[in-house]
């Protein structure tokens, strides 16, 4: 590439000093080099801070931001305050790269004329991650395409953005919201105009026990209400089908956390409101044009059966 744009790397941290090292040096080892690295402290009680303090010394591309704590979003947000590349991508602080993973998302995205470029996580408890493949098809999409797609995952992390998308949006802080990338990805996706998506498994996701990124949260109801109610807001006046797309989107998350819910032994939640918030969805999608009959079926399904169709799938998921 004869191209080389400033790429921001924005490592969110707290309480992760067992796994941080391979995290930052994961970064530190990439093949593009062109790179800041902001490690935002977010008031970690470990020895995050020392180790931060301690790479800075050794990579003059590294930048540290110790602040207090305030949770994921408020520490992404830091590093989106103070970033000065064009494109930036996210890394949590217990996950590591593969070390082509930026300067293959870069390429996407000067080649390709794109402004989000993504690959896929690969999920695992190993540590070294050795017998991973990373081959896989690339596919590029224009706005509503990448929609029509529904291969969007929500997820802020293993994507490269065009920093610009990012003016005057910032994730949601919150002592209590669990669905901030949720909140956030649709309308970044909606901003963009060409975006590419690779099967090409470059970043990866640690599934560590103790993580504060990994604890399960239990299926917080109104969080997950308010960011499909905003969403639905927010494509009202834009494209039809970009609405009813969101309703789809809807009322298969809410299926889907219905069955969540009653497979959960702790579960706090009101059913019976997940269930009539379903019936909603249920009769804008099941009348649009966009959602396929195979959806539609199983969304029918779901709509006269959910506690036997809840049963099957949690079933099938045993075995």
């Amino acid at each position: 590439m004869k191209y080389n744009p400033l790429v921001s790397v924005v490592v969110p941290i707290y309480k992760t000093e067992i796994y941080l090292s391979r995290c930052i040096e994961s970064i530190c080892s990439q093949t593009y080099s062109k790179l800041e690295i902001l490690l935002i402290d977010d008031g970690s009680p470990d020895t995050c801070p020392q180790i931060c303090d301690n790479y800075a010394l050794l990579d003059n591309r590294i930048k540290v931001i110790h602040k207090k704590n305030g949770g994921i979003s408020s520490a992404r947000n830091a590093g989106l305050d103070a970033m000065t590349g064009e494109y930036v991508t996210f890394i949590d602080s217990d996950d590591f790269l593969h070390r082509d993973c930026i300067r293959y998302l870069i390429y996407l995205a000067l080649r390709k004329d794109c402004q989000i470029t993504t690959c896929e996580l690969y999920k695992g408890s190993d540590y070294s991650f050795d017998k991973v493949s990373v081959k896989g098809h690339t596919k590029i999409y224009e706005k509503k395409d990448a929609f029509l797609s529904r291969r969007i995952k929500s997820g802020i992390v293993g994507k490269l953005f065009l920093a610009s998308l990012f003016q005057e949006l910032r994730f949601p802080e919150s002592d209590h919201f669990n669905y901030e990338d949720e909140a956030l990805y649709y309308k970044l996706v909606y901003r963009c105009k060409h975006m590419a998506i690779t099967e090409k498994p470059l970043y990866y996701y640690y599934q560590s026990p103790d993580s504060t990124t990994r604890i399960t949260n239990h299926h917080k109801t109104t969080d997950f209400i308010q960011v499909f109610e905003e969403r639905i807001k927010f494509f009202a006046d834009k494209e039809k089908v970009l609405l009813e797309l969101s309703w789809e989107y809807y009322a298969l998350c809410l299926m889907l956390f219905f069955m969540n819910c009653k497979k959960d032994t702790l579960n706090t939640n009101d059913l019976d409101e997940i269930l009539t918030l379903y019936r909603k969805a249920f009769f804008k999608v099941i009348y649009n044009e966009i959602t396929p009959f195979t959806y539609k079926i199983m969304f029918s399904t779901f709509y006269y059966m959910p506690k036997l169709s809840a049963k099957a799938v949690n079933l099938l998921k045993l075995r």
